[in-house]
């Protein structure tokens, strides 16, 4: 008698083992999708809203810290190759051409005190900026912190997108934690650093030919450049500066392995030390420089196709080169420097008010749904399909800061939006009146990337995801690729105007 079970038992014990695969699969699946998509910060919520009536009812001195710590990543390991974010996957670092920086400014109008921290970074979504908040002692007094990324295209990735190839991060958690780590200390040296100061507010026109292109329709930039200038009272060295511009830093563009703080960095050390050439100088004003991106979207960059001139070496930069970052940022400080030189306006009151708060937003983004369930972007979520992400708008003496946590059209923030035929919704503007408009205050900074990274943030009535496409182009336009959806831009302005209206 054959000893072997009958044909019809295999097949059964084939089928049960098959089912008991798939639930494995099934279970394993749902339990990478709940973690994927969990709550990183649960029950986490930023409301802050500090009057400044008290400091104008009882003036006291304004002081100020700057402070800035370097953020290189280690190089030479061929087993931990650094992947420099921006432009495409497995592009790794060869060398650093010049240093990489965490930046802090501290400003105390004897009640509030407020910290900024620029980070030379492509960026960081909000879940980071909440772990270096955690980290910050309430020895340090700080009602309210800015963390914002420069946006630069030549830095190490951090936030998963630009690994070896499209379905493995490049974010290397050792550096993750250098950078959340140096972000708190740089605060803290700021706070220890703070001393009695000045300020005046600067706008300064800027025209965009030379500089910066947009490469999206409508044409509209954020080229003017925005300075806060803190001086010593007794002598009016300088301290330091905030300064903000619209501008990709993405200067050496896409072949460049180089790690490099771009133009963003060219500004600061111009700014500090300045520099010359045979077709000019310019003379440093010391201190520390803290520079903080404005509305990128939509798209500025300094483009191959832009003609950048040295100021001070009298040469033409067409082709991507560090060379031409250089030149970008001498311009800024060209017409930077000389007003700063100007004893106009400043003071050692300015009343600082707060209104800031976190706010749910949706994510249509198919590829933001897969890339946390692939492993690629660890972002948390507070519920299906929604992130949490965070506005604020503060009032400093005559000067407003409104703060963006993404790349911002032009558009949204200085007018211009169009209802753009071929838009995928045919309606008129939803954002308005421009950010601007209702922002008050005589100078009106918008920090772009500021506390968080949720991309491209797109009028609604110029999103286009399908044909007939903007403008009769024959091809998708790009931005929404890199967005959370539509529904971003009118959700933003709305809660950034409910800021503004609470904070007067």
């Amino acid at each position: 008698m054959d000893a072997a079970p009958p044909r019809r038992q295999l097949w059964l014990r084939l089928l049960c083992a098959t089912g008991v695969f798939l639930l494995i699969v099934l279970a394993s699946l749902a339990l990478r999708i709940a973690y994927a998509f969990r709550d990183r910060s649960p029950d986490y919520a930023m409301h802050v809203s500090v009057s400044s009536g008290k400091s104008q009812a009882e003036p006291r001195r304004l002081r100020a810290g700057f402070a800035r710590e370097r953020i290189n990543p280690k190089l030479g390991d061929p087993a931990r190759p650094v992947y420099i974010a921006g432009f495409s996957q497995n592009r790794t670092a060869t060398g650093i051409h010049d240093d990489l920086w965490s930046v802090a400014c501290v400003i105390d109008d004897g009640h509030t005190r407020v910290g900024f921290v620029a980070l030379d970074s492509i960026g960081l979504f909000h879940d980071d900026v909440i772990e270096i908040r955690r980290r910050l002692g309430p020895e340090l007094g700080l009602a309210y912190t800015i963390i914002a990324a420069t946006h630069n295209h030549s830095t190490p990735d951090l936030m998963g997108l630009w690994g070896p190839h499209p379905l493995q991060s490049g974010v290397d958690p050792a550096y993750r934690e250098q950078v959340l780590a140096t972000a708190a200390r740089t605060l803290a040296t700021a706070v220890a650093g703070l001393a009695p100061a000045r300020v005046a507010f600067h706008e300064i026109p800027v025209a965009p030919e030379g500089l910066v292109a947009d490469t999206r329709r409508p044409r509209v930039f954020d080229a003017d450049v925005r300075v806060m200038h803190f001086t010593a009272p007794a002598g009016g060295a300088t301290l330091g500066t905030l300064v903000t511009w619209g501008n990709h830093p993405e200067t050496p563009w896409s072949r460049n392995t180089e790690i490099t703080a771009d133009f963003c960095g060219a500004l600061r050390d111009t700014l500090e030390r300045g520099a010359s050439g045979p077709a000019g100088a310019l003379t440093g004003i010391g201190g520390i420089h803290c520079f903080i991106n404005g509305a990128v979207g939509g798209l500025m960059t300094t483009h191959p196709s832009t003609t950048v001139r040295d100021p001070l070496l009298g040469e033409d930069h067409s082709e991507p080169s560090h060379a031409k970052s250089i030149a970008v940022g001498r311009q800024l400080a060209a017409r930077i420097l000389p007003r700063l030189r100007e004893p106009v306006g400043a003071t050692d009151h300015a009343p600082i008010g707060v209104e800031a708060r976190t706010l749910e937003l949706p994510v249509d983004n198919v590829n933001f749904l897969i890339a946390p369930v692939l492993g690629i972007m660890d972002r948390g979520h507070t519920r299906w399909r929604h992130v949490r992400s965070e506005a604020a708008v503060l009032r400093f003496g005559d000067a407003t800061i409104a703060c963006v946590p993404g790349e911002i059209y032009p558009e949204i923030v200085n007018g211009g939006i169009e209802r753009a035929p071929g838009g995928d919704f045919d309606v008129d503007p939803v954002e308005i009146p421009p950010v601007r408009a209702f922002l008050p205050g005589r100078v009106k900074f918008v920090l772009g990337l500021a506390n968080d990274e949720v991309g491209y943030i797109i009028p609604r009535s110029e999103w286009d995801r399908v044909p007939p496409y903007l403008y009769g182009s024959a091809k998708p336009v790009y931005g929404e690729v890199n967005s959370l959806g539509p529904e971003t831009a009118p959700r933003l302005h709305a809660a950034l105007r409910e800021l503004s209206d609470a904070l007067r």
